[in-house]
């Protein structure tokens, strides 16, 4: 039984229990590795390795709500999952070209290095890869305004970790963290290309939907 687990927590474990729930429900991913801007170094996540710990008790509790906690152990990424899809959002049209954006660039990334699951990126590589992929032509609400407000989001969810600067910021860097596989399936991903080709020749900006992103994981 869940209370009867959870009694045996110390109370400190406790305390931790609640923060990790917490930080889980709000950001739906969490990472092994996160970038420590203080000593500008990846560490490993508290978090994750409480949830390493105590997976079993936290997937029960999250059962009495109907969710699922998820863990691939090869990306370190921990992301939760519903029968209902309860924790899936909506993102506008921007986010969802950036998000197609930074997921072409991480797979493209991690092939010349397979050892890491974090991918460097900058704002100018990133504005070069929107252009490359034809995706300003998509779109003519993308602008360093828009870029940073989605890059913005995609933080709060543990998708991007800003490394320097800030992205209200005309430069900044951050990486691409491995949790970029879980937001959009293949499947989406096909999709996603397939409508950029359409608006690409000359579906018009209009056509080009906003995406629902498989927060908590693809399918």
């Amino acid at each position: 039984m869940f209370e009867e687990d959870f009694d045996k927590l110390s109370r400190g474990e406790q305390g931790q229990f609640r923060k990790v729930l917490s930080d889980l429900l709000y950001h739906c991913y969490i990472v092994r590795r996160v970038y420590d801007r203080a000593t500008k170094m990846n560490k490993v996540s508290p978090d994750y390795l409480f949830i390493e710990r105590h997976y079993d008790l936290i997937g029960d509790y999250l059962s009495y709500a109907g969710m699922q906690i998820n863990k691939d152990d090869d990306a370190g990424v921990v992301f939760l999952s519903s029968d209902d899809e309860s924790n899936r959002i909506r993102v506008d049209s921007v986010t969802t070209l950036v998000l197609y954006a930074l997921r072409s660039y991480y797979e493209d990334k991690i092939k010349d290095a397979p050892e890491t699951n974090e991918i460097y990126c900058d704002s100018v590589s990133l504005k070069v890869l929107m252009k490359d992929l034809g995706l300003t032509a998509v779109s003519r609400r993308i602008s360093a305004l828009s870029l940073g407000a989605a890059l913005r989001m995609l933080s709060m969810y543990n998708i991007v970790s800003i490394v320097r600067g800030s992205f209200s910021e005309p430069s900044y860097s951050f990486y691409i963290l491995p949790s970029i596989r879980f937001v959009i399936s293949n499947a989406k991903l096909n999709a996603l290309y397939n409508a950029i080709k359409n608006v690409s020749d000359g579906g018009g900006d209009d056509s080009f939907p906003p995406a629902s992103s498989d927060e908590g994981g693809n399918n």
